[in-house]
């Protein structure tokens, strides 16, 4: 692809990456297709659940991700599809550990700076968010460029500072709740062009060589949840360029419209204060996130992140729920109006459709082994 950032350099057009894009591939079947919906296998062990907030967040207390089951692995699956992300504190667990975990949910994704091919270790960050181009201080869900984005991440913090380094969540299924049904009628039909353009150029100048070359892939604007059906904004300012189908001026408009509709969401947003031994699990088809940069000694945050490839993103118009019908299912379910505790029989999706094509886009150029990608932003 022609390169058009605004931080060329001659290492950058010298630059050859060694390897090319990663292609399109079916992944496992999500892990949160055999949970139980009542989830009560992880949360009968935990000694408190607690919800953050009213849209997301959840943090459960008395259980070691080191010690789960795989029948409550699979219902974390299912919390995080639900609840966004899930947080964990005084976490025993090794690295060894949170790597097997990880693979319990699929194969597993590589960041091109992680030496390690376990993990990405994930620093702290000083700079000013307000920079032109900090795109890893920007809301954004990981590697949303790729054939397929990552599903389940699970972020692990070994060093924090005494102040700052929160890491914050914003809902995505929420955003698209909260929108008047002409802009979801809008939202529903355009597709998004993603770009690993920045981060690519950035990292050279950085002094990084990235393992694969820029790419650029086209998904929907508004995704459908591959077990929860849920519809959820697709956005991310770290990386959508433009929307397809709309003239420039047009897509400007509506991408400054989503910006804004992303930073303005405090009520749909939830701020986790890291300790060490503190654990992130989320689903990153549901949420944006950034960490909260500044104030603090970059070197005093250090977290250790994994996370598994997911589908391809696809929209399905015909079987798609909202959030706000979801939730009414759900607690239709746990008032007792019905027996159904299978997850796919209570979201009333059959269980293992995962690749819905009804209105599905993904595009993407060239091929790669399974363990590389191309993205230099961090919680």
């Amino acid at each position: 692809m022609t390169l058009t950032h605004t931080g060329l350099t001659q290492e950058v057009l010298a630059y050859t990456a060694p390897h090319p894009p990663v292609k399109e591939f079916v992944p496992p079947k999500d892990r949160a297709f055999y949970a139980d919906a009542s989830k009560s296998s992880l949360l009968s062990a935990a000694t408190s659940v607690k919800n953050l907030t009213p849209y997301i967040g959840t943090e459960l207390t008395g259980i070691q991700l080191s010690q789960l089951t795989p029948a409550q692995k699979d219902e974390l699956a299912l919390l995080a599809a639900e609840r966004g992300v899930v947080f964990f504190r005084n976490q025993d667990i090794t690295m060894d550990q949170q790597y097997e975990l990880t693979k319990h949910y699929g194969l597993q994704d590589r960041d091109p700076s992680q030496v390690d091919p376990r993990h990405v270790t994930v620093m702290g960050r000083d700079d000013d968010i307000r920079a032109f181009a900090n795109y890893g201080a920007d809301f954004h869900s990981d590697h949303s460029f790729e054939a397929n984005p990552p599903a389940y991440t699970i972020l692990r913090l070994i060093r924090t500072p005494e102040t700052g380094g929160d890491t914050i969540w914003t809902s995505q299924t929420a955003l698209y709740d909260k929108l008047s049904p002409h802009f979801q009628s809008l939202f529903d039909s355009l597709q998004a062009v993603h770009t690993s353009e920045h981060g690519y150029v950035n990292a050279i100048n950085r002094g990084t060589q990235p393992y694969r070359g820029p790419v650029r892939r086209t998904h929907p604007l508004v995704r459908t949840h591959p077990v929860t059906q849920v519809k959820s904004l697709s956005y991310n300012p770290a990386f959508v360029i433009y929307l397809e189908g709309l003239k420039g001026a047009e897509s400007l408009h509506v991408l400054n419209f989503l910006r804004d509709h992303l930073h303005a969401a405090d009520d749909l947003t939830v701020r986790w204060k890291w300790e060490p031994g503190s654990v992130a699990f989320w689903d990153n088809r549901v949420v944006a996130h950034r960490a909260v940069p500044g104030g603090y000694n970059p070197e005093e945050r250090e977290g250790k992140r994994t996370e598994i490839f997911g589908e391809r993103p696809f929209f399905d118009p015909v079987n798609s729920v909202t959030l706000s019908d979801y939730r009414g299912k759900l607690a239709h379910v746990e008032d007792g109006a019905t027996g159904e505790t299978n997850v796919a029989t209570t979201n009333g999706v059959k269980n293992g459709q995962v690749n819905g094509a009804n209105g599905a886009k993904s595009s993407g150029d060239g091929v790669v082994s399974l363990n590389e990608t191309n993205a230099n932003v961090g919680p």
